[in-house]
């Protein structure tokens, strides 16, 4: 018989993704203890929780009253047990090591956090910044945000929103150039931009919503990171297809336009997570409840 406020997480986030083996890969447990749990706690209430079928999962009308009712007995039952152990000093000394892209906002990032340490001056904060996918366990880092495709069930993910690509250039270049009316006549006829493929030495492709995609003929800038293609199309030499995290401000302030925003393309996520530990240090568990949250809120829609 599985822990009670056990089967209430997986619930509760099964009750968000709306797929086991998603919440499995969150939880970082087997699909069948997700399974059993849904099916015990279902025969225990005396109610069904969700209707399945081959194509699609959704809340009952009972599950649906329930969800916020167990969301809050986690909180509950959460802050019971943590709020001694967050203010035990002890507790909190000793290094974090976190790797992170450098595509992130890092300063805004690491000034929220600190505003949240300052009451525990003894744990230490390892911050690396890499455009290589540093393996964690062999690098012995405790905590890593991601854009990709969410890893597999040796750790415990939080998924932070979908993040997708954008083709993006500035008013002027438009003006300059003309709206192309076509993937076509952009791909042919317009200044594109390039990220190099360090594995392949070749450019990546363009993708699109639809399916289709393509390689820039003869691009007119070609980069070995994200920031430096932003700083193309800024410029206003290229038409560029980067993550929409990233152009987002730019976008809001009018300063690079969406061309063909009906073939945005969202084929990663955000996400932030951790190795699965029987027993996690409480100060590994604080910084990255309080990273989950700083990116929530800094990336929220």
């Amino acid at each position: 018989m599985l822990d009670k406020l056990e089967a209430l997480k997986i619930f509760c986030t099964a009750a968000e993704t709306l797929k086991f083996r998603e919440t499995a890969v969150r939880l970082g447990v087997a699909p069948q203890l997700v399974t059993r749990a849904i099916s015990e706690l279902e025969k225990q209430l005396g109610e069904m929780l969700f209707l399945r079928n081959t194509r699609q999962m959704r809340l009952t009308p009972f599950g649906q009253r329930f969800w916020p009712k167990a969301e809050l007995l986690l909180s509950e039952s959460e802050a019971l047990f943590t709020a001694h152990q967050n203010h035990r000093l002890e507790d909190m000394s000793g290094s974090v090591r976190i790797t992170l892209p450098p595509l992130f906002e890092n300063q805004d990032i690491l000034r929220r956090l600190f505003r949240h340490l300052m009451n525990y001056p003894q744990l230490n904060i390892e911050w690396l910044p890499s455009d290589v996918h540093l393996n964690i366990i062999d690098e012995q880092i405790d905590i890593g945000i991601r854009i990709g495709a969410v890893p597999d069930n040796r750790f415990i993910v939080k998924t932070i929103r979908p993040v997708g690509v954008n083709i993006v250039a500035t008013p002027d270049l438009i003006e300059r150039g003309g709206m192309p009316e076509s993937l076509r006549e952009l791909q042919f006829n317009h200044p594109l931009s390039a990220l190099n493929n360090s594995n392949s030495g070749r450019v990546w492709p363009w993708q699109f919503a639809d399916g289709s995609s393509f390689f820039p003929v003869q691009p007119s800038f070609i980069a070995a990171d994200i920031r430096s293609e932003l700083s193309a199309a800024l410029a206003g030499r290229t038409y560029s297809q980067l993550p929409d995290i990233l152009v987002r401000p730019f976008l809001q302030r009018g300063e690079l336009v969406n061309i063909f925003p009906e073939l945005n393309y969202q084929p990663w996520q955000l996400y932030i997570f951790r190795p699965h530990q029987p027993l996690l240090p409480a100060r590994v568990r604080l910084v990255f409840d309080l990273l989950t949250e700083i990116l929530k809120e800094l990336f929220r829609d």
